[in-house]
């Protein structure tokens, strides 16, 4: 099972004004997938490798590259950058590790916020899920986003889950 979706938060007005519902410039996408395994210690070490995992997808246009050395901790750095002529690069942080999943904020680039992989039990096995929360930053990057990149996000992360879900059930 897999799907994807996005989606906008929403406020209400204040005491005083017309109550309607108006979009803030956070988004939301997410995508999730079921993987069946019997190792979910070995499932959140993949999660945690996540963008330098030998499952990922070798033709992938999404890479990381790491800028920090040692264990993937709160602190670590990674480059992350789209591979295509002129195509975007930010910088993401990891900001917490926990035993269900990695969360990174981006420090730069296109993006304001924050993704995560996180995983938890289900009937039939384990939810992986990938959340972005963010915010394009600038004007062209809003048009090439929405254009071009937000299909070719959601078209990798579900090549990515793909690959996750087969390396983790032929374990």
């Amino acid at each position: 099972m897999e799907h994807g979706e996005t989606g906008k938060f929403f406020q209400t007005a204040s005491a005083g004004q017309e109550r309607r519902k108006r979009p803030l410039t956070v988004e939301e996408n997410r995508h999730s997938i079921i993987i069946r395994t019997d190792q979910p210690a070995l499932l959140r070490k993949e999660i945690i490798c996540w963008g330098e995992a030998e499952w990922w997808p070798k033709g992938s246009l999404m890479a990381f590259k790491r800028l920090s050395s040692g264990e993937v901790a709160v602190g670590t750095l990674y480059m992350q950058k789209v591979l295509l002529p002129l195509a975007p690069r930010w910088r993401v942080e990891v900001s917490e590790v926990t035993n269900g999943g990695i969360s990174r904020r981006f420090l730069d680039g296109m993006f304001k916020g924050f993704e995560q992989v996180s995983f938890q039990r289900v009937a039939g096995g384990w939810r992986v899920e990938y959340a972005m929360h963010y915010e394009v930053c600038g004007s062209l990057n809003r048009f090439l986003w929405f254009l071009v990149f937000r299909r070719l996000h959601d078209r990798n992360i579900k090549e990515i889950l793909g690959n996750l879900k087969i390396f983790m059930e032929t374990q």
